[in-house]
């Protein structure tokens, strides 16, 4: 009789210290973590718009002329020039051998293909002026804007310094230069272009939004905040420049300023996907669980096929967190919304997402529901450790403790996932009385994790019964 009245209470112990540490409590450790990841705005420097000058003006004096015998088909394409029709100046010119032309009329053709976008035989055209001309400007402006056009910026770049060596040092040659430094990870090079763009074209937006881009980039952000609140006096319904104050609030660890701005760039843009992915990470982090719950249900309604990913991956980090929380209203509403779009996600994501919503079956008390679900992962990811706990606490729940041990025994293999399957196991141990195995997993968890003092408690009180029963 002593024996099993000291039995109760100390078994009593180790189920309570235990039961911190059961699978639907401890979920999804690994994936929970991932929404602590540092916050930041995606921005990329706005699209920009170059001006191309084509020659409507052959006959007139130029940089190159014309040959005399070429004066006739100048006659019969001015007007169409004149007019912008390129298109029917582009047909014209395929009757005729590049070889043929003039640098003068092959600079035209060049500059008349670049604007039907004939990127191959605009290329062609300017390599060919620039082998009769080596410093010919304008086919080096030409060239610069052809491999702009393409993203080829390293190519663009030689042309568009070589443009300003021969003297064409105009604003608009600097902002492409400051533009491929951005592209090339350069904010300081690109600011320092930039600033020259505008001290030709100071009232230029598209520079200034540019330099702001680039100031963000290079980290200077009183500079940029004085720029940025100089740009939303003229402009505040311009939803980028809000994301650049979110940006800057962001760096500066202003969580609320930087949700403050996403919120109006929202109002900018309602159905901007990615606005509304950060917005949720911003309220999740702030603790505006139900906000983010709602903007993320937005962006899986709006999301392109494009966007698609990133919603799911960003939903799938959200749940992780929801169950890890236990708000259960808010996970069901988001599994709701995201699982039309689960097939979208690599088949171990699948698997997981079966996870969240088998943990929310068992919290509404539907096993059967659950244990598919479960199941359905583990086909998928047999090393699953999420599912494996979840399926090994829902047959502790039915008393099925061989099931049970069985899954503990497979989560246990798993690094990430030890600690709950000893805990689980030396809990099984203890409902079987078995208390020698208890204690073995408990001290194997202790070793692994020695900063769990409380597990030292559990451990005498199992090493007095072994010994009460020796």
């Amino acid at each position: 009789m002593n024996v099993i009245k000291t039995l109760k209470p100390l078994t009593r112990a180790v189920i309570t210290t235990l039961m911190c540490s059961l699978p639907l409590l401890n979920v999804s450790i690994a994936h929970a973590n991932t929404t602590s990841a540092p916050l930041k705005v995606v921005l990329a420097p706005s699209d920009p718009t170059w001006q191309l000058a084509i020659n409507n003006k052959l006959l007139g004096p130029t940089e190159v002329l014309i040959e005399p015998t070429e004066r006739g088909f100048a006659r019969q394409v001015q007007p169409l020039l004149q007019a912008g029709n390129y298109g029917e100046v582009a047909a014209l010119f395929k009757g005729r051998d590049i070889s043929e032309d003039s640098t003068a009329l092959n600079l035209l053709r060049a500059q008349v293909l670049l604007s039907t976008k004939d990127f191959n035989n605009a290329e062609l055209a300017y390599l060919a002026c620039l082998k009769a001309s080596p410093d010919l400007v304008k086919a080096h402006q030409g060239l610069s804007l052809l491999y702009m056009q393409q993203a080829k910026y390293d190519k663009a770049q030689i042309h568009l310094v070589r443009t300003i060596e021969l003297g064409q040092a105009d604003a608009q040659s600097y902002a492409q230069l400051a533009y491929i430094h951005v592209q090339h990870s350069q904010p300081w090079s690109a600011v320092a272009a930039y600033r020259q763009a505008l001290m030709l074209a100071p009232e230029t937006s598209q520079y200034q939004q540019g330099l702001l881009f680039a100031l963000i980039g290079s980290g200077d952000l009183n500079q940029a905040n004085a720029l940025l609140k100089e740009l939303l006096n003229k402009s505040p319904d311009k939803a980028e420049l809000w994301l650049q104050r979110a940006q800057i609030a962001l760096q500066l660890d202003q969580k609320k300023q930087a949700l403050a701005a996403i919120e109006v760039a929202l109002k900018l843009n309602p159905k901007n996907t990615s606005n509304q992915l950060l917005a949720a990470q911003l309220h999740l982090s702030e603790g505006s669980t139900e906000r983010a719950v709602s903007l993320l249900k937005q962006g899986l309604k709006h999301a392109t096929k494009k966007q698609q990913i990133e919603v799911i991956n960003t939903t799938m980090q959200t749940l992780a967190w929801l169950v890890s929380e236990q708000k259960w209203n808010l996970a069901k509403e988001l599994i709701g919304s995201a699982k039309r779009l689960t097939k979208q996600l690599p088949r171990d994501e699948q698997a997981q997402f079966s996870v969240y919503s088998a943990q929310l079956a068992m919290q509404q008390g539907n096993t059967t529901r659950a244990l598919k679900s479960l199941n359905n992962a583990l086909k998928i990811n047999p090393n699953l450790g999420d599912a494996l706990l979840s399926l090994a606490s829902i047959y502790r729940s039915k008393n099925q403790l061989t099931q049970a041990k069985l899954m503990y025994v497979r989560a246990q293999a798993l690094p990430d996932y030890q600690l709950s399957a000893w805990l689980g196991l030396s809990q099984i141990a203890i409902d079987s009385k078995e208390y020698p195995s208890a204690l073995k997993h408990l001290r194997k968890a202790l070793q692994a994790n020695p900063e769990r003092q409380d597990l030292i408690t559990n451990i005498r009180a199992l090493e007095n019964i072994v010994r009460q029963e020796g």
